[in-house]
């Protein structure tokens, strides 16, 4: 228990008066306890014909450590698909989505995944291709047979009611990745995955904007003009 608690602290010490590590075991079990369980980690809206989709990691997971960001990443349980209809308020615009938001639009739940082992930590939508279906790309965080536990990519796609993997490999170009958004950066109507990515050159840490595409399942990165 006491394990659990202390993966909780620098979640909890932003939100709390004092340090979660200088309060009572009893009362951080209570804080937690109180904390909504389907919190929203991380969230991406797309428009599909009529209708919104949003796109949402719930869930209090854990908060991981990434080595080579030096950084804490808060991480969920559970993807979620809300569908929202055209009539109604659209979140376009939303600098945030969260459970109460969801709530009071009564937006209903049309879909579901549970990926607490995979620890999903960011969540993005685009489309890449020239189907109907919606590429969704999400960060997880896990440990694979020669590396250890680093930001990881998913490239899944929403397709007939369901996610399906396309691609989920070890890495990227880059060791690690701190955010990602699909964009449409040559303006040929078709999204590119920008992955912000870092790595070392000459012993030194660097970063990089990278983009992607999927080329039947593997992701390619491109080379644009910059």
């Amino acid at each position: 228990m006491r394990i659990l608690l202390l993966a909780y602290s620098l979640l909890l010490s932003l939100a709390l008066p004092c340090s979660p590590l200088e309060m009572t075991e009893n009362r951080l079990s209570q804080v937690i306890a109180e904390m909504p369980k389907n919190m929203v980690v991380a969230w991406d809206v797309i428009e599909l014909q009529d209708k919104q989709l949003l796109f949402t990691i719930e869930g209090i997971n854990d908060t991981v450590f990434s080595p080579h960001l030096k950084s804490h990443l808060k991480t969920g349980t559970v993807i979620k698909i809300y569908q929202i209809d055209a009539e109604r308020d659209y979140l376009d615009n939303a600098n945030s989505v969260d459970s109460k938001l969801i709530r009071q639009l009564q937006l209903p739940c049309i879909y579901q995944n549970k990926m607490r082992s995979a620890h999903p930590w960011l969540i993005t939508v685009g489309q890449s291709d020239d189907d109907a279906h919606i590429e969704v790309f999400v960060g997880a965080f896990r440990a694979t047979k020669y590396y250890s536990a680093e930001t990881r990519p998913y490239f899944l796609e929403y397709r007939d009611g369901v996610i399906v993997r396309r691609w989920t490999g070890s890495r990227l170009n880059g060791i690690a990745f701190s955010d990602a958004d699909y964009v449409d950066h040559d303006g040929d109507g078709r999204d590119e995955l920008k992955v912000v990515e870092h790595d070392f050159r000459n012993g030194k840490p660097y970063s990089e904007i990278s983009y992607y595409r999927l080329y039947g399942f593997t992701p390619h990165r491109l080379n644009f003009s910059r």
